[in-house]
């Protein structure tokens, strides 16, 4: 049947002079309003529909092939219900009204191309149509057609299908990928230039000056705002030309410079600058420069935003000065308030009444907090404006930690915060400005001391980690909250409003400690968890010519530690000295519980024990080590004001007691006590990890091994882990099952050097690391067969 064929492409003819139409028709409605759009689209395809049936010859009466349904489902896929009803009505009522034997059929396709159409628009409606839908969408429809064959008499529907199937298919399928696609980037086409369109009104419409420029500083795109900023009488006039053509040389060379800076990192940048406004007057602009580039990733150009902060810049200087001479005005008075206050307080106006007296106490302390106030303010203002000078100088870190300590000791002295210092960073010396980084220590401190609940302690530990210095702040508080963990260093932030009044302070305290650190080549942060309190590190490089002392890796051997039980802060402080100058390492504890803390989670080689520490804590101390399984062998200087009464006070108990040592301590016998503790070889006692988390079964190893080694005991494997980071063993003991994982999971983080013996209650297949040395179960091996595994594996590495 070629005449088929003949009709099927005049057809197709046909629909290019429909989609002709529709593009003529379209530019018509440019309006948001996409309901009358969508009917003018049904309006042409079912128009382009009712002529492809009277174009169409009959086969016989009452039979035409046509490509009505391409038409149809097309105007439902891309102009939805509308398009759908109005087409599909259309091509209906003109096929009814030819009427014949094949009524049925046609009809039938095109209900079916009309339903197919709103279901792949349905399906698209909340994406973006791609390639690939136009694709499947093609297959489809004239599947419609072939099915509407079905309501051929018996008798016509093979012949038809034999005969007029493959053209029909084929010209179907091609019209309606050529209808699709064509409506597809007519579709595409109009969403570019709404976006466009929108795009072009924000950049026009926004005060902010946009522009574009080529990689030799000439314009290529522009707005309004930045013509009018430069002066120039249009956009136009900018198109082609610098910033040389605007603006005085050595401005417009600044910004040349800034540009090249872009151009070359391949970075956006965004800093404030000095430019010359509309009316002459010099000024300031926020300016964000970003690298514009090709398909192939290549810098081709510079985007540029940039926006009027003159007046913002105006408004900070007047604030900055007021606040500035405010402060300083306020300063002058409040010297002399707080300054008669801390006299009467003292009692050189002689004694007060007790109302009196609790009265001056409130007045004092709030003039103190009014001066932290006034002096936060200050230094928030100089940071701000970069008036704040930094005098950077090689300085021993230890002195300046405690003369932070002796300032923080003053701070909030009712809740009777006690501060440890913890010293793994003996002899560091850093590069910063000395009066910067006391305020840095001291207001970590003055912070934690804050938090902290009454009688707490606030632990003070400098460490090397790498190549720096680590100072760390801990509290016992309730920790951070967190939803305020991301604003903790910003400027006037409280986790809660309510304890600005309750504990005083501005939240500017950590703002300023951050600024002080980064100025000084540091950084800053913090660990916390709810109820656990908070520690903040601070990290600062080392000298450049001053290496650590030791390395932070546990296969070095720590220096000598020594503890020193003082509460007189200018007495242990020189005591510390002394013994750095020797190389030893020291802790400082001002009191009972806190040398009761560190005695329990640290070794040392001695103990310098004030006797008469906080009345009668020192003897009480010196007997409780003295009865403990951990120390009850270390070696004891006793420090005392008075000696002799104090070996009265011990009352014969003194036992390992290497020396008596008056107040003030004289250095030379001070190191030659020292030098008898060092240079005794029975004093070495080899250190033993056990983990395990059944306190029995800790107690009975400990009896089996005696007193001739150092057990150090841990419950659980972040127990372990925090002993093994703070120092090393000779020898661990280790259990399989803990409350937080295997046991096992230690032995990757061991040094190979150090044995380690497995006593678990599990049974243990397979090939385990080398450094075990032994694997025992418990209730099949005693503690007393772990004791002589210990002492076996010890004597062999004696």
């Amino acid at each position: 049947m070629p005449d088929i064929w003949h009709a099927l492409f005049a057809n197709v003819a046909l629909i290019s002079i429909a989609l002709l139409a529709w593009e003529l028709v379209s530019d018509l409605f440019s309006s948001p309003d996409t309901r009358w759009r969508s009917l003018a689209l049904g309006a042409v395809m079912g128009a382009g529909s009712v002529a492809s049936m009277m174009m169409a010859s009959e086969v016989m009466p009452g039979v035409i092939f046509d490509l009505r349904t391409s038409l149809v489902a097309a105007a439902a896929l891309f102009g939805g219900l509308p398009a759908a009803l109005l087409s599909a009505g259309l091509a209906l009522a003109y096929r009814i009204s030819i009427g014949g034997i094949g009524l049925p059929a046609g009809a039938a396709s095109i209900i079916m191309a009309y339903a197919v159409g709103l279901m792949a628009h349905r399906l698209t409606s909340h994406r973006s149509l791609v390639y690939s839908d136009v694709l499947i969408f093609a297959l489809v429809v004239p599947v419609c057609t072939l099915l509407g064959f079905l309501f051929l008499p018996q008798g016509l529907l093979m012949r038809m299908i034999s005969e007029a199937g493959l053209p029909i298919f084929i010209l179907s399928f091609a019209a309606t990928l050529l209808i699709s696609f064509a409506l597809y980037r007519d579709a595409r086409q109009r969403e570019l230039t709404r976006r466009n369109l929108i795009y072009r009104s924000m950049v026009d419409e926004l005060p902010d000056c946009l522009n574009v420029k080529d990689t030799e500083g000439r314009f290529l795109a522009a707005n309004p705002p930045t013509a009018r900023l430069m002066r120039a009488g249009s956009v136009g006039d900018l198109i082609g030309r610098t910033d040389f053509d605007f603006y005085p040389g050595p401005l417009a060379a600044s910004f040349r410079q800034d540009e090249a800076g872009v151009l070359a990192s391949g970075e956006a940048r965004r800093f404030d600058q000095r430019a010359l406004m509309p009316d002459g007057s010099d000024g300031w602009l926020s300016t964000l420069k970003a690298p514009l580039r090709d398909e192939a990733g290549r810098v081709i150009g510079i985007i540029s935003h940039n926006r009027d902060v003159t007046e913002e810049k105006r408004n900070q200087e007047i604030k900055n000065a007021f606040i500035s001479t405010v402060s300083h005005e306020l300063r002058t008075p409040l010297t002399s308030i707080r300054g008669s206050l801390g006299l009467v307080s003292a009692g050189v106006a002689g004694t007060l009444p007790p109302k009196a007296e609790n009265l001056i106490r409130i007045a004092h302390t709030n003039s103190e907090r009014l001066v932290r106030l006034i002096n936060d303010i200050l230094d928030m203002e100089k940071i701000e404006s970069g008036k704040m000078m930094f005098d950077m100088q090689r300085h021993a870190l230890r002195p300046i930690v405690e003369q932070a300590i002796e300032t923080a000791n003053n701070y909030m002295p009712d809740r009777r915060i006690r501060i440890v210092l913890v010293d793994d960073a003996p002899g560091s010396v850093v590069d910063a400005d000395a009066d910067r980084m006391h305020q840095v220590v001291t207001n970590l401190l003055s912070n934690a001391i804050k938090f902290s609940p009454p009688a707490g302690i606030v632990q003070l530990r400098l460490a090397y980690i790498d190549h720096h210095v680590e100072i760390a702040v801990s509290d016992q508080g309730a920790g951070i909250p967190l939803a305020f963990r991301d604003r903790i260093f910003g400027k006037f932030e409280q986790a809660d409003s309510s304890s600005t009044r309750e504990k005083g302070g501005t939240g500017l305290g950590l703002s300023i400690t951050k600024a002080l650190v980064q100025h000084m080549s540091g950084a800053i942060g913090f660990e916390t968890a709810d109820g656990a309190g908070t520690t903040f590190k601070v990290t600062l490089p080392l000298a450049a010519d001053d290496p650590p002392l030791r390395s932070a890796s546990r296969d070095t051997r720590e220096p000598t530690r020594i503890l020193i039980c003082e509460d007189d802060a200018e007495t242990a402080s020189i005591i510390a000295k002394l013994l750095a100058s020797d190389g030893y390492g020291t802790d400082l504890a001002p009191d009972f519980s806190s040398a009761q803390s560190l005695l329990r989670d640290r070794t040392y080689a001695a103990i310098a024990l004030d006797i008469d520490l906080a009345g009668d804590s020192g003897v009480r101390l010196f007997n409780e080590v003295r009865n403990s399984h951990h120390n009850g062998n270390i070696p004891v200087i006793v420090l005392s004001a008075a000696p002799d009464e104090a070996r009265k006070s011990l009352n014969g108990a003194a036992v390992g007691i290497i020396d008596w040592l008056a107040k003030p301590v004289d250095p030379e016998r001070l190191h030659a006590s020292v030098q008898k503790i060092v240079a005794a070889p029975s004093h070495h006692r080899p250190r033993i990890l056990h983990v395990e988390d059944d306190r029995d079964v800790l107690e009975v190893m400990a009896a089996g091994l005696g007193s001739d080694v150092v057990m150090t005991f841990a419950h659980n494997l972040a127990e372990a882990r925090a002993q093994l980071a703070a120092q090393s063993f000779e020898l661990v003991i280790l259990d399989i099952g803990l409350p937080d994982g295997s046991g096992l999971d230690l032995l990757g983080e061991l040094d190979d050097a150090t044995p380690v013996i497995i006593f678990s209650a599990s049974d243990l297949d397979g090939v385990l690391a080398r450094k075990v040395k032994s694997v025992m179960t418990k209730t099949k091996r005693s503690e007393i067969d772990v004791a002589r595994s210990v002492r076996a594996i010890l004597a062999g590495r004696s």
